[in-house]
């Protein structure tokens, strides 16, 4: 098949944590469909930037009070979210009209609008909460017919993602597909298309070259750890463990930009004498070539990319409604070993460093899974789902 006409399509994405998914979702559209213009616009080009300035001044005040803040602020978020969803489907169900929107009362929609007028796209693909959001906003605002796709490349469903004026979803497992229907969404506008994978997240060193670039002097099993959105301040006494057993490990500790968090591990580290290397920017080729286990929250797409580079992974308890919600798949599936306490993270990492059938047992695992849902399709997205007809042939 081949559309036979240039027409735009525009990959909405979150720069910091979406880009590789963006990178997936463009290759593969692209490579299928040459003739499509698309256009990726991250998140500094459709977001409010006093959204954004709060947005990083927020996440650190939760980084440092993390326990608390984060965990009620979700629950809020999430019941909050099933209100929304409850009364958008009760009056749908009563035909009543929905409230007019203007861009005065969504300051951050006007750079979505702004987009869609530029452009004219047939297709914009979301990949995060927020711009799918705004699209939906800008969309009403300026009446245009572009279609609204979401990609759900999660493990688990926020309540953020339903909305009933979405024409395709595509998620990563039938659980997300399941969830989606619950809520009202019709089965037709949902396609289990796996997680868009790039391959920028396999290694391109030896696991020795990998070793030297990251700075890493011996010979040492090289645990990577992961504290996900709050800089690993949620997980200080686990972390706390793994470095207080002297000289058995190498560490490499992603705090992100949070740099307290780092004078704490820092701190630490020196007083039991532990190699221990901090990243503040996810570099995936390196970090999975050079890792022996992966130390992490409950993060989609570091986990996924885990289980394409078959890097067994110790999966610790988080405390958002959605991290709950992917501990749960994750663990039911078998897919990690579950660690609750620091002494069952220990434990989690001695026994993958040492007992190799088990290691070799959780590898095959992940690899199963990954071989399982990468069913990415841009032919169905573009010809069967969204029924984008090319014009007839000119005589």
């Amino acid at each position: 098949m081949s559309i036979r006409w240039n027409k735009h399509l525009v990959i909405l994405y979150d720069k910091q944590q979406g880009t590789l998914i963006c990178d997936a979702l463009e290759r593969a559209i692209g490579s299928a469909f040459p003739e499509c213009d698309i256009i990726t616009v991250d998140d500094i080009g459709y977001t409010n930037p006093i959204h954004r300035f709060w947005r990083v001044k927020v996440s650190r005040f939760y980084a440092k009070n993390a326990r608390f803040l984060v965990s009620w602020f979700s629950k809020f978020k999430d019941k909050k979210e099933a209100a929304r969803i409850k009364e958008e489907r009760e009056a749908h169900a009563l035909g009543k009209e929905e409230k007019p929107v203007t861009a005065r009362k969504t300051p951050g929609v006007a750079r979505l609008v702004n987009i869609l007028n530029r452009f004219r796209p047939v297709v914009v693909v979301a990949t995060n909460r927020y711009s799918l959001k705004m699209t939906l906003l800008a969309k009403k605002i300026t009446g245009s017919t572009t279609k609204v796709v979401a990609v759900i490349s999660d493990f688990a469903l926020s309540g953020e993602y339903v909305r009933s004026d979405i024409d395709l979803y595509l998620v990563e497992n039938e659980m997300l597909k399941d969830g989606l229907m619950r809520y009202g969404i019709d089965r037709n506008r949902i396609l289990i298309s796996g997680m868009p994978f790039s391959e920028d997240q396999r290694p391109t060193h030896s696991r020795l070259e990998a070793r030297k670039l990251l700075g890493i002097t011996g010979d040492l099993p090289l645990i990577v750890v992961n504290g996900g959105e709050y800089c690993t301040a949620t997980i200080k006494d686990k972390v706390k463990q793994l470095l207080s057993v002297n000289g058995k490990y190498a560490l490499l500790i992603l705090t992100y930009d949070n740099r307290s968090i780092k004078r704490y591990y820092k701190k630490i580290a020196e007083e039991n004498d532990v190699e221990v290397l901090f990243k503040e920017e996810m570099e995936y080729s390196l970090i999975f070539a050079a890792a022996d286990v992966i130390v992490t929250l409950p993060e989609t797409h570091f986990i996924f990319s885990a289980f394409v580079n078959k890097i067994p992974v110790v999966l610790l308890d988080g405390i958002t409604v959605l991290e709950h919600d992917v501990y749960r798949y994750l663990v039911s599936g078998a897919l990690v070993t579950p660690a609750k306490t620091p002494e069952e993270t220990y434990a989690a990492v001695e026994e993958l460093l040492i007992d190799t059938d088990r290691r070799n047992e959780m590898i095959e695992r992940e690899q199963g899974y990954y071989l399982k849902e990468r069913s990415f399709n841009p032919e169905r997205l573009m010809y069967d789902v969204l029924m984008i007809d090319s014009p007839a042939k000119e005589a």
